[in-house]
């Protein structure tokens, strides 16, 4: 049919043999590169995606080709190639054929499957933007329209709404609860006798919305899978893989990959920014430290990674849930009622668990005892160590948005939200503060009362950060509020340098050079190196200065601050809510807090975008970046002892498994479906006149340390050796001899790390089999085996591996 043919698209298989989670996303490619092409295919919305397709490479060529001109708009460039060839018109169509299948190996870890995630879902918020997609929208026929956006961005928008839906449920169960009478001075409430208490009220109604079709959800979720497998395999193998992904946890992954989509294509949505993101093909057998330091001085990790993303809004929807507890949301007069709400706190369990803790259970290695002991100190550092100026590079460096001002903030969908979430509390409040201005109204409490309300707990606060910055400029302290007004004088000049090349530009003229970065720090300190995101013309950072041993001659530590800052914020609101206590109005006590507390956030939030304007540069500032900093860093130190602490347990039980069946984890038979018991027979593998063995796991070699205490096994060793120089395994014998049992049950100096004189390659992989193998040992069996290989044939001995 002509034109029609122009983009064959073909099946791919994606299989996965390491791991539960590149086994998820091998399966999610599947269903989506066999039967989802399949039926878009019929509805008339494939496009192109990068998978093995065949274009017609001449007519593409006269059509534009498949390149495309910017990296952010054409992030995902793929696609663009089937929306233009579509948007061609004269009933062309991208063609799936069954043809011939391809495969494609997919065994990628937890970071590399959510880094290829957060690059499709900025991609696809820019491919929103785009003019191809507005013109698919005006010339496709309804069916073809809702077909294309429900195949393409209706899905990541879907995810958004999906991970959204939650909190919102919790907010609007709280809202009701503390929105009902007291229980006291119920006739200044409009309460009658007789009415549905709120609890029972939102009981029947999410008994009514979650019961057990929420398993029928999941199934359906899994269905495209299911008939794929079912249809290319049986319906036992479709059933399998099902049971096997719900038991090795894959509803938390797939909880906590949707709430990344929706985070990355609302961040596109909002502030824009998207660019490619290198995921790396890497096996998943390297562990992700909690809080570690990386090579460049920097900190990274598990949390540092998503605290943005899932952890704080984690935290935030377990703190709503413990507040649904002590409204009394679980206080039902029928058991029946009471039991159905079985459903709705599964679905709130998962998706806590899935926002704090599921990069933690996906990590391999994370519960073993003493790297989790060097994540602690690590986080120690992070916070304390150099009084916060660990924290404070990486808060600005990735939570600081550079000349982001108040107005860009409130002119922002989250502001609006944020205004919506404060109002509704303040009308439930309202109600409340008018039943106790009719109860004493023999005294004139009417504007205290609102007062006490309405304003946010933060004069103290501020006063406590102007005070500290004042006897850290007296004292002459480089501290982190100097700091971060150096970095945002050295953001503002960059904005104005940036502006001022382009107006240079507009004009035809050249731009005049620009001063460094650097210099806008000496303004502000002696020396310049303090604004650790300030660059040279060159592009390179400047070093940190190093901070004094004693932790005050930097300052008051920050943490201190944050410590300090959090208890007076909360004793403020406390204290102006009283009087709801004194009058035994619990729940319009816990309004009241959540009212302050979102009051809190946005101040804190503005006062951040503020800070970062052009009109802010001053040392006025000071005590407002400091508060900024203390209250950004407190919630941080929260979230992370939230996240943490709930470890202890399954590093206290994994150390246990390790002592009572070692080489048999739990936790690694969660990740990989391998607890790592399997023994593993010996082979002997024939390389030329050189025999080659590979030894079991049960077998253990000496550290090099503990071998060079045996004089003894060293001479014998060496003398086993012989001028032949056996290398790396000096107590076997060559071909056609014994194998590594006979020689290790025959002679202790067989071992390859008991000779001092062994070779360096010898060394090296008596180093790796001690150290346990390919992440925690720094290598691959794989890589140390053919090392070890290639150098003993030059010796003329043999190698010893684990396979």
């Amino acid at each position: 049919d002509g034109l029609s043919k122009r983009i064959v698209g073909f099946p791919e298989h994606i299989t996965s043999d390491i791991g539960s989670i590149g086994d998820f996303a091998a399966s999610a490619e599947v269903a989506f590169g066999t039967i989802l092409q399949r039926s878009y295919s019929v509805l008339g919305a494939r496009m192109h995606y990068g998978h093995p397709d065949i274009m017609n490479k001449v007519y593409m060529m006269q059509q534009g080709g498949v390149s495309k001109a910017t990296k952010t708009v054409n992030l995902s460039e793929d696609i663009f190639a089937g929306m233009d060839f579509t948007l061609r018109g004269d009933g062309r169509q991208i063609k799936h054929c069954e043809y011939f299948h391809l495969a494609k190996g997919r065994d990628m870890g937890f970071n590399a499957v959510l880094g290829f995630f957060s690059k499709i879902s900025s991609g696809t918020g820019e491919q929103l933007l785009s003019r191809q997609t507005f013109r698919m929208g005006q010339v496709l026929h309804l069916p073809e329209a809702l077909s294309f956006y429900y195949a393409h961005a209706g899905y990541y928008i879907n995810q958004f709404l999906v991970s959204v839906s939650m909190p919102l449920l919790v907010f609007a169960w709280l809202l009701v609860l503390l929105s009902d009478c007291e229980g006291t001075f119920d006739v200044f409430q409009n309460c009658q006798n007789g009415q549905l208490r709120a609890a029972e009220w939102m009981a029947e109604f999410l008994n009514a919305c979650f019961s057990w079709l929420v398993l029928l959800f999941l199934l359906a979720n899994t269905m495209p899978l299911f008939c794929e497998l079912w249809l290319q395999d049986s319906l036992y193998a479709a059933a399998k893989k099902f049971v096997t992904s719900i038991f090795t946890l894959a509803p938390l992954m797939f909880i906590f990959q949707g709430k990344t989509i929706g985070y990355y294509i609302m961040n596109e949505f909002r502030n824009g920014g998207a660019s490619y993101v290198a995921t790396g093909r890497g096996l998943p057998t390297e562990r992700r430290p909690f809080i570690g330091k990386a090579g460049n001085g920097q900190y990274e990790g598990l949390y540092l990674d998503y605290a943005n993303i899932a952890h704080y809004d984690g935290v935030t929807l377990l703190a709503g849930t413990i507040m649904v507890f002590l409204a009394g949301g679980t206080s039902l007069s029928l058991a029946s009622t009471a039991t159905g709400l079985r459903w709705t706190w599964l679905s709130v369990g998962l998706t806590i668990t899935s926002w704090l803790y599921a990069p933690c259970i996906f990590n391999p290695y994370n519960f073993s005892a003493r790297p989790f002991a060097n994540d602690m100190w690590s986080l120690y550092d992070f916070f304390f160590k150099r009084s916060g100026k660990n924290w404070n590079v990486w808060y600005e460096r990735t939570m600081v948005k550079k000349g982001h001002g108040v107005r860009r903030s409130m002119n922002d969908i989250g502001f609006f939200a944020s205004l919506l979430f404060m109002a509704a509390w303040y009308a439930a409040l309202n109600v409340k503060a008018e039943a106790i201005t009719t109860i004493f109204s023999e005294v004139s409490v009417h504007k205290l009362v609102y007062a006490a309300i309405l304003l946010p707990p933060l004069l103290v606060s501020l006063v406590y950060c102007t005070m500290v910055v004042l006897v850290e400029a007296l004292l002459g302290r480089r501290t982190v509020s100097r700091r971060g007004l150096a970095t945002a004088r050295a953001w503002a000049r960059e904005s104005a340098s940036w502006a001022a090349a382009t107006a240079h530009r507009m004009r035809g003229a050249k731009a005049k050079p620009q001063p460094q970065e650097g210099e806008t720090a000496d303004a502000i300190e002696s020396d310049a190196t303090e604004s650790a995101d300030s660059t040279t013309e060159s592009g390179a950072r400047p070093a940190l200065p190093k901070s004094s041993t004693r932790v005050w001659d930097d300052g008051v530590p920050l943490a201190f601050s944050a410590l300090i800052v959090s208890l007076l914020d909360v004793a403020e609101a406390i204290t102006s809510l009283y009087f709801f206590l004194w009058v035994d109005w619990k729940k319009a006590f816990l309004a009241g807090l959540i009212l302050k507390w979102s009051m809190t956030g946005m101040c804190v939030s503005l006062v951040e975008s503020m800070l970062r304007s052009s009109h802010c540069m001053s040392y006025f500032s000071l005590p407002l970046h400091h508060w900024v900093r203390a209250h950004r860093m407190a919630r941080d130190m929260l979230v992370a002892l939230v996240v943490a602490l709930p470890q202890l347990p399954l590093v206290l039980l994994n150390y246990l498994n390790d002592y009572i069946c070692p080489g048999c984890s739990a936790h690694q038979l969660l990740i990989y479906r391998d607890p790592g018991a399997v023994e593993r027979e010996e082979k002997v593998f024939d390389l030329g006149e050189v025999s080659m063995a590979v030894a079991p796991v049960g077998t253990v070699l000496e550290p090099p340390a503990a071998a060079a205490k045996k004089p003894e096994a060293s001479q014998s060793a060496s003398s086993g050796g012989g001028s032949g120089g056996r290398g790396a395994a000096g107590g076997l014998e060559k071909k056609g001899s014994s194998t590594w049992k006979e020689a290790a049950q025959g002679d202790p100096s067989a071992s390859p790390s008991a000779s001092p004189s062994a070779s360096p390659a010898a060394s090296s992989l008596g180093a790796w089999w001690f150290g346990g193998g390919a992440g925690a040992g720094g290598g691959t069996a794989s890589s140390a085996v053919a090392g070890a290989g290639s150098v003993d044939l030059e010796h003329g001995g043999n190698a010893v591996g684990r396979a």
